[in-house]
């Protein structure tokens, strides 16, 4: 399979993009070929077959993407870019590859963990440490959790680093929740060898397992979905028990080429208070949400996932 060289990479990241830039046209035309190679080594392959290659080598093409996402363009350019047709036609799948990645990357990095001789010493070896410890953060310092907080985390993943950080560094008591069994099972081994078990649960779940939990503030993970469900089960579940806190991570700018952004139209009955743009390398915007009510009646129907 053909391989990015760091060459091209570097050529990517060098080139003057920085703010409106001057020429957009000249812009778009550096950048899609490259993206639009990607997304054709992924096609050619199979993704199935794509994410069978060793780690290094997806964490390789992962930083392309990284790379990318981290150009610094304005706005104009990147809604350029990203809703060029042929692009736009492939980002389903360069979307796909990176949310496969993370499931694959941060299970690895579970398994690691379980079975290293000093757990938190591998786990501060992970190369995306350092974007996680920022992105809690400035999270805790912008949106400060009362005293007494248990924290919900809708899509917690099998390393639930968020959690993890916010117990250890701000004395933040969480309740994670993931869709998946697998996930679930080791995301509570990797709490157990680190041990948070006192101060982090985790719950095989979607969004509608908050219905029988204790918990005063809701964060949902960049990766969880579907947004529309999510968000819409959320409302309900205000409705009836009273508002609270909402937080959610998304994508913006250049970054949404990682991943589908929350839409305007995922949020009803809610309205945004704070928006927290990325520093660094950070991939995740984050929002604070206001419960408001819905437009319609549908927030009193029961939990559906």
């Amino acid at each position: 399979m053909h391989e990015i060289s760091y060459r091209h990479r570097h050529e990517l990241v060098e080139q003057n993009f920085a703010g409106c830039c001057r020429d957009c046209q000249q812009s778009l035309e550096i950048i899609k070929p490259r993206l639009m190679a990607f997304a054709d080594r992924i096609r050619s392959a199979s993704l199935e077959k794509f994410l069978q290659l060793p780690l290094a080598e997806l964490y390789a093409q992962y930083q392309f993407l990284d790379d990318l996402a981290h150009l610094d363009v304005g706005d104009h350019l990147a809604g350029l870019i990203l809703n060029e047709p042929d692009i736009r036609r492939n980002l389903p799948l360069i979307r796909s590859y990176y949310t496969a990645f993370f499931d694959i990357h941060e299970a690895c990095l579970g398994e690691d963990i379980l079975s290293a001789a000093d757990p938190w010493k591998k786990l501060r070896s992970f190369p995306l440490y350092r974007r996680y410890e920022v992105l809690a953060a400035s999270q805790a310092e912008a949106m400060p959790p009362p005293a007494g907080t248990r924290l919900a985390f809708v899509g917690c993943g099998p390393v639930p680093l968020t959690l993890i950080l916010l117990a250890a560094g701000h004395g933040v008591r969480s309740v994670g929740l993931d869709s998946d069994p697998g996930t679930v099972a080791l995301a509570g081994r990797v709490i157990r060898c680190l041990g948070l078990e006192e101060m982090i649960e985790v719950i095989h779940g979607t969004e509608c397992a908050l219905e029988q939990l204790e918990w005063s503030m809701v964060l949902t993970a960049a990766l969880a979905e579907p947004k529309a469900r999510i968000f819409r089960n959320l409302c309900g579940i205000l409705a009836r028990r009273g508002p609270a806190p909402v937080v959610f991570r998304t994508y913006s700018g250049m970054k949404a080429v990682l991943h589908e952004p929350v839409r305007p139209d995922d949020l009803q009955g809610f309205h945004v208070v704070r928006t927290i743009p990325p520093t660094g390398r950070v991939n995740n915007t984050t929002v604070l949400l206001r419960f408001s009510g819905s437009p319609d009646n549908s927030v009193s129907t029961p939990c559906t996932d």
